[in-house]
């Protein structure tokens, strides 16, 4: 292939890639607003730094050497995010509260 069939080509293969990030964008946002519910499973509320910082009520440092020492879920990135299912964070604060308790 070479010359203008060869362009065709690439073209449409950039098409296909730029469709395909377009929806996994979209799937992405649908979960960070709470909206999705795929195939009827419960919803998946994914947590910025930010957002995960309110609610544990730690400095940014702090959370970052609770995830280094294993007390908290690292989460995981997504292009320059680092993002955390609800639950986890959930699941994690009970931990800590309950391990404060002893």
């Amino acid at each position: 292939m070479s010359g203008p069939t060869m362009l065709i080509a690439v073209d449409a293969s950039l098409r296909d890639e730029v469709a395909a990030l377009r929806e996994q964008n979209e799937r992405i946002l649908e979960l960070l607003s709470g909206t999705a519910a795929p195939g009827g499973k419960p919803k998946v509320r994914l947590l910025r730094v930010g957002e995960v910082l309110e609610r544990v009520g730690f400095k940014k440092t702090t959370l970052f050497e609770a995830i280094k020492a294993g007390r908290f879920p690292e989460g995981f990135k997504h292009g320059n995010l680092r993002l955390w299912r609800e639950s986890e964070v959930d699941a994690a604060i009970e931990a800590l509260s309950g391990a404060a308790g002893n």
